[in-house]
């Protein structure tokens, strides 16, 4: 996230370019956009929230690969919206706010008006039902250790006592996410000037806000100031979630508990593809794995959204050909609720039909695919291992079915 301080400038000079090139975000919420007219970024949706009366000042908008189930413009407050204040996007477990604060400074009306705005904001982000991420350009500190010259503050707009005891009532509910991982001072988020830039005498206004269930699934949060001469330097944060359906992982996870996508990609890389290819034989149970397996251009389409990628995917016709006369189990990570559309979507580009197929009903492979061995396949075709052939692209859980006494393999070594 960042507050660009007009966004026509940010992208004229090449920084927002620079940012993405550099940190290759995945969602960039950014404040101060001062224009309705915001460019588009290639491989990102734009949602722009440009204020509707004084259009060269506030207004935010967000870039996204991550297709969000709803977006939400304001939160039905006529003044604080007319300023497009803040961005609500709905993800499978969890709600992102943008938002940009009134600064307050300059008199007592403005300074109540900003006190105004968070109180409204408060109430509007508390109704949540999911777990919230809250982003942006807050202009308050947070305490005395998020400012180079604390006791200039005093008494002034961004550290007045009203706004401490705000910060002190949300961090008993929320994360500061910066906090979590950075406790020591002189980590500042805003300069006035280059030259308080280069003395490092600064105040940290913005922040990431989590709700703490979503503790676990944070591996960092980090400020970039060397993206910027002064004002707002970008703030990063690195949560686990899925790509595909913006759902939120615990870090150790392997696959998306949500759309059942691997969350990484890299094991498949050093895979080494055997020259001599081997024959199958038709007595042999086929286990067939769905992605990285059946699926011919899943890396391709990793960033799509769900839907988006299932109409995009290819199946690996040679690998199907291969095995059309055996009987075929279809046993993925992939979440049952999808199973109907990816069944039907095989069978229409293939004209192929697994003879059964089993799904995740929430948990982490191998584990589901041990589960779904050991209390459905075996029980029903039988415990001579001999007789089946696991095709599988996750090392992971061809070890799983070799414990079993599985032959198991990566479909490199058939086509």
């Amino acid at each position: 996230m960042k507050n660009v301080n007009g966004i026509k400038s940010t992208y004229k000079n090449g920084n927002l370019e620079n940012l993405i090139e550099k940190e290759n975000p995945d969602i960039l919420c950014i404040q101060e956009i001062k224009t309705k007219e915001v460019p588009n970024l290639d491989g990102y949706a734009l949602y722009s929230y440009p204020a509707s009366k004084s259009t060269n000042f506030y207004g935010t908008a967000i870039y996204t690969k991550i297709e969000p189930l709803s977006v939400v413009k304001g939160f039905d407050d006529e003044e604080f919206d007319a300023e497009g204040r803040v961005i609500k996007f709905e993800f499978e477990s969890f709600n992102l706010y943008n938002v940009y604060s009134p600064s307050g400074a300059g008199s007592k009306d403005k300074l109540n008006r900003k006190y105004r705005f968070y109180d409204e904001f408060t109430k509007y982000f508390k109704k949540s039902k999911k777990p919230v991420v809250i982003c942006g350009d807050f202009n308050r500190m947070a305490a005395e250790i998020d400012s180079k010259r604390p006791e200039l503050m005093k008494n002034k707009s961004g550290f007045m006592p009203e706004e401490q005891e705000w910060f002190k009532e949300i961090l008993t509910e929320y994360i500061d996410a910066f906090r979590q991982f950075h406790s020591e001072g002189d980590n500042y988020t805003w300069w006035k000037s280059k030259e308080l830039k280069a003395e490092n005498k600064g105040i940290r206004l913005d922040y990431f806000l989590v709700s703490k269930t979503l503790g676990n699934k944070l591996n960092d949060c980090y400020i970039l100031p060397a993206q910027v001469e002064y004002d707002h330097a970008p703030l990063v944060l690195d949560i686990s979630y899925c790509q595909v359906c913006g759902s939120l992982n615990k870090s150790a996870n392997e696959f998306c508990d949500q759309c059942g996508i691997k969350l990484s990609i890299e094991d498949d890389e050093d895979e080494i593809v055997s020259e001599n290819k081997l024959e199958i034989a038709k007595d042999k149970i086929i286990l067939l794995d769905l992605n990285y397996t059946l699926i011919a251009n899943s890396k391709e389409i990793f960033n799509y959204p769900l839907e988006k990628k299932i109409k995009s995917q290819k199946y690996e016709l040679d690998l199907i050909e291969l095995i059309k006369d055996n009987y075929v189990i279809l046993i993925t990570a992939s979440p049952y609720k999808r199973s109907h559309k990816i069944l039907r979507d095989i069978k229409e580009k293939t004209g192929f039909e697994p003879d059964e197929s089993y799904w995740n009903f929430g948990g982490q492979p191998p584990q589901v695919k041990k589960y779904w061995m050991e209390n459905e396949v075996i029980p029903q075709h039988g415990d001579d291992v001999e007789k089946y052939l696991a095709i599988e692209s996750n090392p992971n859980t061809r070890r799983m079915y070799k414990k079993l006494g599985i032959e198991a393999r990566p479909k490199s070594d058939f086509i």
